[in-house]
């Protein structure tokens, strides 16, 4: 049995860190945003909207690599953080970086209908339960509201009891007033309410450690304030924010069918994958570079490689995917994905297997690397193998002619359409074919090709091939690949690559 509790609270420790999505060095720095708000509060301020907090400190990260906070009187102290960030985030206290308050203590009187009265118990699941509260008169909202009032987009949390269960204030066409709820109001719209929402999830269990009371838990309003918190850059807060709610969903799923972990497991990986190859995992945005220009980078590329005569004249020439109920399921891609025979885009070998007869070719001891099937297992990279050939075969049988550390190799025969990358140079059997892009971006493409051959070669037209154990070359050549845009690619891979990695763990 799985704790799906466990599984999320990783999912959002890796999030928290800066490891669930790629760093981007061109992003803003979070030190930037950080200035816009506090240029921001010091006009509310100076607006009287808000007050000045005398005990409001300010944290920096010193030359000795530590971080530091200082005070208003100008006294500095050293600050132990929970972790270190990655370059571009900063730490940040709540207090600082919103707005804190809280709503009233006091318990007015209560009427059939009024205005509706938020308490912590209406606080769960990402949501406010308007249908279980109480209601208050009016004047007694208006007078709660004068320094609680709820708006939305503010992030509301249990501060009573239960501590926790932030939720982001949805939109409604009524008023209502809180309390014993915390209450964090942004400073600018800049501010992404769902990130701290979903760093309050992460740290629940150390909020509910600093809490104060015996059977009541309280966390006061001083606490709430000094609460630490990672700033990443604004646009690395809405992707993690997005990816989080994807794989949090997905955890959902997983919990909802504990006795069927396995096989849930594996038609997750299905689930994913079809949605990626649908163009459905990552966002479209109309302003990337349609992949009919990755398609002229892989033309002119094959053309500079014949030039040099490096490729054969028949490897220009494409094919064409005749599209039938076979490969219909690719029908509705995004408009700026292609569908092309998998020859188009890469060059492919296939291995041998030297005369096992002749022990000139093989050995027991140090030797190089010769793959079969055998050898092809669920770790992303092979690093061993069970059988290893002399340089003399590498010279006579292979003509010296390796594939490369990180090529990509894929099985065509017995078992179809397993895939792995190659840990060191290595050679392989005739039953597995070593793959390379024509044309390829930071092995983009090639860890692409990684995810979805498995599924392209065991579906569609290829299932009369299956049934024989194998594919031939002809069956190879127009494996119909859909090829999203360089960066949906990028997206894709780091996403399912994830996903993968959690599947893993739970399984």
């Amino acid at each position: 049995m799985i704790d799906t509790k466990v599984l999320r609270e990783k999912i959002l420790d890796l999030a928290m860190r800066g490891k669930l999505v790629p760093q981007d060095p061109n992003d803003e720095p979070a030190s930037e945003l950080l200035k816009r708000i506090k240029a921001e509060k010091e006009e509310l301020i100076k607006q009287k909207k808000i007050k000045r907090d005398k005990n409001e400190t300010e944290i920096f990260k010193g030359d000795d690599g530590l971080h530091y906070e200082k005070f208003a009187d100008g006294t500095v102290k050293k600050l132990d953080v929970p972790y270190e960030l990655p370059d571009g985030w900063e730490w940040a206290k709540l207090g600082s970086y919103m707005d804190v308050r809280d709503g009233t203590h006091d318990t007015p009187k209560y009427f059939d209908s009024g205005i509706p009265f938020v308490t912590s118990k209406n606080l769960g699941d990402g949501k406010i339960d308007f249908k279980n509260v109480n209601y208050i008169s009016d004047e007694d909202s208006q007078k709660f509201n004068q320094r609680s009032r709820v708006e939305a987009g503010d992030i509301l949390m249990a501060m009573i009891g239960t501590i926790g269960k932030p939720v982001v204030a949805p939109k409604v066409e009524f008023e209502y007033s809180i309390k014993n709820v915390a209450l964090f109001k942004r400073l600018t719209i800049e501010q992404n309410s769902k990130f701290i929402r979903d760093y309050l999830q992460y740290s629940e269990k150390r909020l509910r450690k600093c809490a104060s009371g015996g059977n009541q838990k309280f966390l006061s309003l001083k606490k709430l304030k000094e609460i630490l918190i990672p700033i990443p850059p604004s646009s690395e807060q809405k992707q993690i924010v997005s990816v989080l709610s994807d794989y949090l969903s997905l955890v959902e799923c997983i919990d909802s069918d504990q006795n069927a972990l396995q096989q849930l497991a594996s038609q997750l990986k299905q689930k994913v994958l079809d949605i990626a190859m649908q163009g459905k995992l990552v966002p479209q945005d109309p302003n990337d570079e349609p992949a009919s220009v990755l398609l002229e980078k892989i033309r002119a590329e094959k053309q500079r490689l014949y030039e040099e005569g490096k490729i054969k004249k028949k490897d220009l020439v494409e094919t064409e995917i005749v599209k039938d109920g076979d490969n219909a399921y690719y029908q509705n891609l995004p408009d700026s994905w292609e569908i092309v025979p998998l020859k188009n885009i890469v060059n492919y070998r296939i291995g041998k297997t030297p005369n096992t007869k002749n022990k000139n070719y093989w050995t027991n001891h140090e030797g190089f690397p010769w793959i079969s099937i055998a050898d092809m297992g669920k770790d992303k990279y092979i690093g061993r193998t069970t059988r290893k050939i002399t340089n003399k075969a590498v010279e006579e049988v292979f003509k010296g002619i390796v594939s490369p550390k990180g090529t990509l190799i894929m099985s065509f025969k017995l078992s179809i359409g397993k895939t792995n990358l190659l840990g060191k140079n290595s050679v392989h059997n005739e039953a597995i074919i070593s793959i390379f892009p024509y044309w390829d971006n930071n092995n983009v493409l090639r860890n692409y090709l990684y995810l979805v051959l498995p599924i392209i070669s065991n579906s569609g037209e290829t299932i009369s091939a299956i049934k024989g154990k194998t594919l031939n070359s002809k069956k190879i050549d127009v494996l119909p690949i859909p090829l999203p845009t360089i960066r949906e690619q990028q997206e894709i891979n780091t996403k399912v690559m994830l996903f993968l990695r959690i599947l893993e763990i739970i399984s």
